[in-house]
């Protein structure tokens, strides 16, 4: 079994696609188009490897109140280990050493075979893998780091807050930056912003676009990597390919000792605790993760310092939008999160915005991190629809502070503008 941790959309002209999915017409066209693996390497080779040996990366993840995982893909087995940290807000330096640089074989080469912007091969190979596990950090800090082997190569990772402490993270989904400029533009507005750490909604890269790999997409998306922990959920899009899933997203995003049985996880931050599912499996209480979600709900509850979990899934449980919702699995959870204390639910997979307050809770579809934007009234006839409270087709990122009075969120879009706020009271 493997653990999913902290564990697109499709802009090209005259193909259709919908939202979240693929399109059989798009990806024979693309198909016709690619070069097979012998012709692909000279036209589109992978990126070459720096004198650093740092090739993609740094991005930290798997936060606790004392801890953190600093990781990064290396292209040498020689390159330097090993990283430098300080207090943001100033202090003495450390050096992790803890360092673990593990062989990982690579064995597809993976190509972006259309425009607007060209993305360098994923190709076969050897890489290896870094992970500086750092403890013993001071809980509530947020820490700047320098890679050993490159110290341009930087970035900034916060500690879990203590009981009661203000939480503050940036809530994104269905990210496609090489789609075009949306993610660039979103990112340069919502990273200024501070938050602590990322809760990314799942389809973090997007193959089945045809126009970007891993080795485009990090370029791309460092500015949030170096924001602060990555924590995502599985999407669709996480296992386009049949080498994907272990080759790419959970080798970067992957950890086994998380909280969670294979896919899904739970962490903890002020006493928020996250619940993070996985939709590309059942949730339905009975199944297995539906279990270890209505029992984690309950044993979080108990703990000392707890004050409210938030449920993260990629798929979403409620839209009106150009997808499949899970109605009938909301409305089996109704009691338990009354229950339970879950007032908040952020889901993605429609690429758009959505806020719907249902029975005290509030509903949230944040899709719109760069994917080609689609229909939010597809489906506005069902009846769970006359609860929705705000809608759009735009790109955008959530920044949410929760502290004493409760769940305050912005909504910001690619511009820079606010377009929802809202404030959901703590149970």
């Amino acid at each position: 079994m493997r653990s999913w941790i902290a564990g697109l959309p499709l802009l090209l002209v005259g193909l259709p696609f919908a939202a979240c999915s693929s399109s059989k017409s798009a990806a024979d066209a693309a198909d016709a188009a690619a070069p097979d693996d012998d012709s692909a390497a000279p036209e589109n080779p992978g990126p070459p490897c720096p004198a650093s040996g740092v090739a993609k990366g740094p991005l930290s993840l798997a936060m606790t109140r004392t801890s953190v995982i600093v990781r990064w893909e290396a292209c040498r087995a020689d390159a330097t280990p090993g990283l430098v940290y300080r207090p943001e807000s100033g202090g003495a330096a450390d050096t992790a050493i803890a360092t673990v640089a593990k062989p990982f074989v690579l064995k597809e080469r993976h190509t972006a075979v259309l425009g607007p912007q060209r993305s360098p091969d994923d190709v076969p190979g050897t890489v290896y893998m870094h992970d500086a596990a750092i403890s013993g950090l001071t809980p509530g800090t947020c820490y700047r780091y320098e890679l050993a082997a490159d110290r341009t190569i930087a970035g900034r990772f916060c500690t879990s807050q203590p009981d009661g402490g203000k939480v503050h993270f940036l809530a994104i989904g269905d990210t496609n930056p090489l789609l075009g400029d949306a993610t660039s533009k979103l990112l340069a507005k919502v990273v200024p912003m501070g938050a602590d750490f990322v809760v990314h909604g799942g389809d973090i890269q997007y193959y089945d676009s045809h126009l970007e790999t891993w080795a485009g997409w990090f370029p791309s998306m460092q500015p949030l990597l170096a924001l602060g922990a990555m924590q995502p959920a599985l999407g669709n899009h996480e296992h386009e390919t049949d080498d994907e899933l272990d080759d790419y997203s959970l080798r970067f995003f992957g950890h086994p000792d998380f909280g969670g049985d294979t896919m899904w996880y739970r962490y903890e931050s002020g006493g928020i605790w996250f619940h993070v599912l996985d939709t590309e499996e059942p949730i339905e209480p009975g199944t297995p993760q539906g279990t270890w979600l209505t029992a984690g709900l309950a044993e979080v509850a108990t703990k000392p310092g707890f004050r409210a979990s938030i449920l993260v899934m990629h798929r979403p449980l409620v839209t009106c939008g150009d997808n499949a919702e899970n109605d009938g699995a909301r409305k089996a959870y109704a009691s338990t999160l009354a229950q339970y204390k879950v007032p908040f639910v952020i889901q993605a997979h429609i690429h758009g915005y959505e806020r719907f307050e249902i029975d005290g809770i509030t509903y949230v579809t944040t899709g719109g991190g760069g994917g080609l934007i689609g229909d939010m009234n597809a489906n506005i006839s069902r009846a769970e629809c006359g609860m929705r409270k705000v809608s759009g087709g735009f790109f955008h990122a959530m920044d949410v502070v929760i502290d004493g009075t409760g769940i305050h969120a912005t909504v910001i879009d690619d511009a820079g503008a606010t377009r929802d706020t809202f404030t959901v009271a703590m149970p």
